[in-house]
């Protein structure tokens, strides 16, 4: 096992000092959340049947939390949770030797260790009994303080954060070959600010930092020393159609800031509950404007609206049934008509839910809970941030769970759950387990503007390489047709956020956020173009580092919310555009839509796909491969072998595909295809049914190749190969030899087949 050396080694060498039971303060200090009062640090060393008392109060933080225990040695009767996010006092008796790992449901990064000293004084190793973790290293134990030497939530000081963060400098930064558009704002939510402190005086962390999309350099940073005391660990941001102010959530307190892009001022606050996440506008119809926010350590989504007098809540509304806890929601693309919210626990344990609401009136649509007699509703473990798009023409919603490490696939019209997704991986790079076996965490996984991918940011809790990326974070590349994992993209430690970009030319850039890490991580997810995500690759790394004063280590750090400007999301994209030439907009915005191409100006009005969702083999045999294998140039096939035909004008092998146009009458069509073939000397051909003649009609004829083989085929005429009333389209692709074969056995496979529809 590789790790760095840190002070922990240090902070457990005192355990022989004799303390008994401690205190243990909640605070808002970046690394030291779990504060105690005997080692100023997340460590707390105590004997059997000593108490720890966790206190929650406005001394140390600004807003509620959970005491939680995650972890603790095999036979502990020890139990510590809540089913809903407290101020006070918590007490708890630890009974055996060992470690004992607690975390905030709230701010899961929140991390306290209290380690209990057996009858020698020593503290036990961790095994992999009580941390599975360790099974994956290819050990069965491991001395406490290796363990918590790698964990890169427990940072008390600058020494250890410079140990386990990756705190880099410019000899580590690249910038992309293809500029992006615009600004790229990021809450450099760790960054110590000296002076920056709440009403009480109690110093706070959090800058905003802002770069240059066209150059990839930091242009300038806001920070909170004139909000009042109103700005604690600024977390998510969101901006108005005019994109002339920047709102800011401070997730560690209760509010909400208004920011002025072009200058940085803060032009006021508004104290809308216990700890707020993110914001996101409703973006259409008679509520077009209105911010809407969750309160995490509460249950209600706040309204917010920005008039004449500033910021004002309208409105709020509970999330659920119960207590619910929600944070990074998002609204139907396009309409705006719908909340998605994911709710993080609903009572004691991991349990959450995920619900949909009507956007204007609050009300409650469809809840979905944990379930673990469901084998799609028991993912649903701490469900903590969605993103949503719709997918060729139907709304998908993708939830990111902390504890299953899946990411749940629901369809928003439909009102089902329809796959899990695991984008977490253990030491050994096995996907599809669980938090204690890979202590990585899935978080923000936005879909792309172009519908076409969904990046989930996934958080390591440890600085320990995963086998298969090198790394101990990574973001996942999920492609939204097939709802598979297409790659795994390395990032640096404490990948959290993550947004879409426009980038120069056309298509997108995921900009990643990194909260263990001074950097910004610049991710292309199709780099040539393709249509195929398995080459998506990080193209960039930006210091944000800029020598802030006093900063220290934490300068540029704790990168969670991330906001690229202009938001290129159908919904919102269009009425900034629809702003241009009215005066309404700065010259710097005009400039930045004058280089957008039609496509990200408006995402809605590009083609779509239609996508098979049936297949009937009329000649040949299947080897193996579903309808899923069709939808993406993934390398994951249908195959298809020779089989005996009824005369010889029949190919050996044909396929019948349909699918559902999403326009029933285009102006322009196409079919993608990639095949190959097992041997040479087989001819393909490609047949559209032409509903209005009611026949067959032969769009595309040649060799088959040995080697994938990507087309795109151009159909004239095309509506009249969509059904009237049902937009259903069919294709024919066969398969036949054009003289003798080297092997009578042979097989085809076909990669993908889909029908581009304009």
């Amino acid at each position: 096992m590789m790790y760095r050396a840190s002070s922990a080694l240090a902070i457990l060498a005192v355990a022989a000092l004799g303390w008994a039971d401690d205190t243990m303060f909640l605070t808002d200090e970046p690394g030291n959340w779990f504060k105690s009062v005997t080692t100023n640090s997340p460590l707390s060393v105590i004997d059997p049947g000593d108490e720890v008392d966790f206190k929650i109060d406005d001394c140390c933080t600004n807003t509620r939390h959970t005491v939680t225990l995650l972890v603790k040695p095999v036979g502990s009767q020890a139990e510590i949770d809540q089913d809903s996010s407290q101020k006070g006092t918590l007490s708890a008796e630890f009974d055996l030797p060992g470690v004992y790992v607690v975390v905030c449901k709230i701010h899961p990064y929140m991390t306290g260790v209290v380690a209990v000293r057996g009858t020698d004084g020593q503290i036990p190793d961790v095994t992999a009994g009580s941390l599975p973790f360790l099974r994956h290293l290819g050990v069965q134990s491991l001395p406490a303080a290796t363990v918590l030497s790698v964990m890169t939530t427990v940072a008390p000081d600058d020494a250890a954060k410079l140990a386990k963060w990756d705190i880099l400098d410019q000899s580590h930064e690249r910038r992309p070959s293809i500029p992006g558009v615009g600004e790229v704002w990021v809450n450099s939510q760790f960054e110590r600010v000296p002076g920056q402190a709440d009403e009480r005086g109690v110093a706070k962390p959090g800058t905003i930092t802002i770069l240059d999309a066209a150059s990839f350099r930091v242009e300038r940073e806001v920070n909170g020393l004139t909000a009042n005391g109103l700005w604690n660990n600024p977390h998510n941001m969101w901006a108005n159609f005019r994109l002339d102010t920047v709102y800011n959530g401070n997730w560690f307190g209760k509010w909400v800031n208004k920011i002025d892009r072009a200058t940085g001022s803060i032009l006021g606050s508004v104290t809308v509950g216990e700890a707020p996440t993110h914001i996101v506008t409703i973006p259409a119809g008679p509520l077009a404007g209105l911010l809407t926010i969750p309160l995490s350590a509460d249950n209600d989504l706040v309204k917010v609206a920005d008039g004449p007098q500033g910021l004002r809540i309208v409105d709020k509304s509970p999330t659920g049934n119960g207590k619910t806890h929600p944070h990074a929601h998002w609204l139907t693309c396009g309409e705006g008509d719908r909340v998605v919210v994911p709710n993080v626990f609903t009572g004691i344990g991991v349990g959450g839910s995920v619900s949909v609401m009507d956007s204007d009136t609050g009300s409650l649509i469809r809840e979905f809970s944990y379930d673990p007699a469901d084998p799609l509703a028991s993912a649903l473990q701490m469900p903590v941030a969605v993103g949503e798009c719709h997918v060729n023409g139907r709304h998908k919603a993708y939830v990111a769970n902390i504890v299953s490490g899946m990411v749940t696939v629901l369809d928003v019209d439909g009102l089902a759950l329809v796959k899990n997704i695991p984008v977490t991986l253990t030491p050994d790079g096995k996907p599809g387990f669980g938090l204690l076996d890979t202590l990585q965490v899935p978080i923000q996984t936005p879909v792309s503007p172009d519908e076409r991918w969904a990046a989930t940011a996934v958080l390591s809790l440890t600085n320990v390489a995963r086998a298969n990326t090198g790394e101990a974070d990574h973001v996942a590349i999920i492609d939204t047709w097939s709802d598979r994992v297409v790659a795994y993209v390395p990032t640096p430690a404490g990948t959290h956020g993550v947004n879409w970009g426009a980038k120069l030319g056309g298509g997108y850039y995921a900009y990643v956020t990194n909260q263990h890490a001074n950097v910004l991580t610049v991710i292309d997810p199709d780099p040539n173009g393709d249509d195929n995500g398995t080459d998506a690759a990080a193209v960039g790394t930006l210091l944000l580092a800029n020598a802030s004063q006093g900063a220290g280590p934490t300068d540029g750090c704790g990168g969670q919310g991330v906001k690229p400007l202009p938001m290129t999301h159908d919904g919102w994209i269009q009425p900034t555009c629809s702003l241009s030439g009215s005066g309404q907009l700065s010259q710097g915005v005009e400039g930045w839509l004058a280089l957008l191409t039609p496509e990200q100006k408006d995402p809605d009005g590009h083609a779509h796909f239609a996508l098979p969702d049936s297949f009937t083999i009329e000649f040949g045999r299947k080897v193996e491969g579903e309808v899923v294998d069709l939808l993406s140039d993934d390398d994951s096939r249908l195959s298809l072998a020779k089989f005996v035909v009824p005369n010889q004008l029949a190919p050996p092998v044909r396929i019948l595909v349909e699918a559902t146009s999403p326009n029933p009458a285009p102006s322009s069509m196409s079919v993608i295809m990639d095949t190959r073939a097992s041997v040479a000397g087989l001819r393909q051909t490609l047949e559209l049914f032409d509903f209005a003649s009611a026949a067959w009609v032969e769009t595309d004829a040649r060799n088959a190749t040995l080697s994938d083989s990507k087309l795109s085929v151009p159909v004239p005429n095309p509506a009249r190969f969509v059904q009237p009333g049902t937009g259903r389209v069919r294709s024919r692709l066969s398969w036949k030899p054009t003289g003798p074969v080297p092997n009578s056995t042979w097989t085809v496979g076909v990669d993908q087949t889909v029908w581009r529809v304009g």
